[in-house]
């Protein structure tokens, strides 16, 4: 399983576009995160034209990772007319921020659905199983990453966090590893709310450096210094 990214760039570096991700799946287009240029690159490559459903993945509350939320749904439910379900979990401590965005963007509720994720565990062919699981970003917002199960083994999404710690467990789980999708930064800042590339690449095992794939790029530099440290980064398609 391959996530096509729509964007890949950090908050601050809107050239890259907002860090935002899909696949497709049974005739369903599978979102991650939907920030501020989502909408627009959605439209341009008219990704709602042949599928039946939408299904919504949110990291967390950030703009640049929900910010054309309320223009999608709007346009997925009254132009496209197709089924529209935000996948939700106990460990979203934000899910109610969630309905709160969607109720001042004027989202009647008959417009989405807001599913459990363990409804989807079973029914796809990309992935057999897909949960959410907690991570640090900042002290203003709540955040999550999202882990696919499939048959080459582990797809872990990190969204946006300050500590590998969850990551590093997934790692010592003992399970494949198939592709490790991680938020990237060469901020000098310290404590800074993204994994530093530079500490990124003192924690990962050698033998998984080339299943790591940075993303939420904060500018050219960083890219470079990835590819460096034997990393790869995504690439928009």
């Amino acid at each position: 399983m391959e996530l096509i990214f729509l964007g890949r760039g950090a908050g601050f570096n809107p050239a890259e576009g907002s860090t935002s991700a899909y696949f497709i799946d049974n005739d369903e287009l599978f979102l991650i995160d939907c920030g501020e240029s989502i909408f627009k690159t959605i439209i341009e490559k008219k990704l709602l034209d042949s599928v039946s459903a939408l299904n919504l993945f949110i990291t967390h509350t950030h703009t640049d990772h929900v910010g054309s939320i309320g223009s999608l749904i709007l346009y997925a439910s009254v132009i496209k007319k197709i089924k529209i379900t935000i996948a939700a979990s106990q460990e979203m401590a934000y899910l109610a921020k969630i309905q709160a965005l969607m109720n001042i963007a004027g989202l009647s509720a008959h417009m989405y659905t807001l599913t459990d994720v363990s409804e989807y565990n079973g029914k796809y062919s990309a992935f057999s199983q897909v949960k959410y699981f907690k991570t640090d970003h900042c002290k203003e917002v709540e955040s999550c990453g999202i882990l696919f199960e499939t048959a080459a083994g582990l797809i872990i999404y990190s969204g946006d966090l300050n500590n590998p710690e969850p990551i590093l467990k997934l790692i010592g789980s003992g399970k494949k590893i198939d592709k490790i999708y991680i938020d990237s930064s060469n901020d000098p800042e310290p404590n800074f709310h993204h994994i530093s590339i530079h500490q990124l690449k003192n924690i990962i095992p050698p033998e998984l450096k080339d299943r790591v794939y940075c993303m939420h790029i904060n500018n050219e530099a960083c890219i470079k210094e990835a590819l460096a440290y034997g990393f790869k980064t995504v690439e928009c398609k």
